[in-house]
C-alpha cells in the first residue's frame, strides 16, 4: 500500500482499525511500520475522531447576549450612507432614491404611451360578447352555436 492509498483509506475509514476491511488492514499495519508520515497522520486522524466523539462545549448564554448588544450597538452607532442594490453594488442614498424616481417615471410614461397607442378590441354590437380564448387571440361571439 503507498502512502496516498493509505491516507485516502484513512479519510474513508476513519482512524478505528476496526472500520477497515480485513484486507486492508494488513496493508495498513505494513505501511504504518515503515512510514513515521503515516504515523503522524494516524494520530492527528485518531484526535479528530476524538474531538468529534467529546460532547460539545457549554454555551455561556450571558456571553452570546453580551456579543449580541456589541454588536448590535456598533451596527446602531454607524450611520448608513450608502444602499447595496441588485446587480448595482453599494450606492449612496440620494443616488438610490433619484433612480427609484427615475423609473417610475419611466413606468408611468411608457404605459400612458402603450394605453394610447395599442389597437382595443373591435367595437361590438349588441348582442355580442367578447371572449377570449387566448392571450393573443381576440374572439367575437355571438351567442349562435354553429
Amino acid at each position: 500500500m503507498t502512502d496516498d492509498e493509505f491516507l485516502r483509506h484513512l479519510d474513508d475509514y476513519g482512524a478505528s482499525p476496526e472500520r477497515w476491511p480485513p484486507d486492508l488492514r494488513a496493508d495498513a499495519d505494513t505501511a504504518l511500520a515503515r512510514s513515521p508520515a503515516l504515523r503522524a497522520a494516524l494520530e492527528q486522524a485518531q484526535s479528530f475522531d476524538r474531538l468529534l466523539a467529546s460532547p460539545a462545549p457549554a454555551i455561556n448564554d450571558a456571553r452570546v447576549a453580551r456579543l449580541l448588544t456589541t454588536v448590535s450597538s456598533t451596527v446602531r452607532g454607524r450611520p448608513q450612507d450608502s444602499v447595496v442594490m441588485l446587480l448595482l453594488g453599494r450606492m449612496p442614498r440620494r443616488a438610490v432614491a433619484g433612480f427609484c424616481v427615475a423609473l417610475l417615471a419611466l413606468g408611468w410614461v411608457t404605459g400612458d404611451w402603450f394605453a394610447g397607442h395599442l389597437a382595443g378590441p373591435a367595437v361590438l354590437r349588441q348582442g355580442q360578447e367578447l371572449a377570449l380564448l387566448n392571450d393573443e387571440v381576440v374572439t367575437l361571439f355571438d351567442g349562435d352555436s354553429r
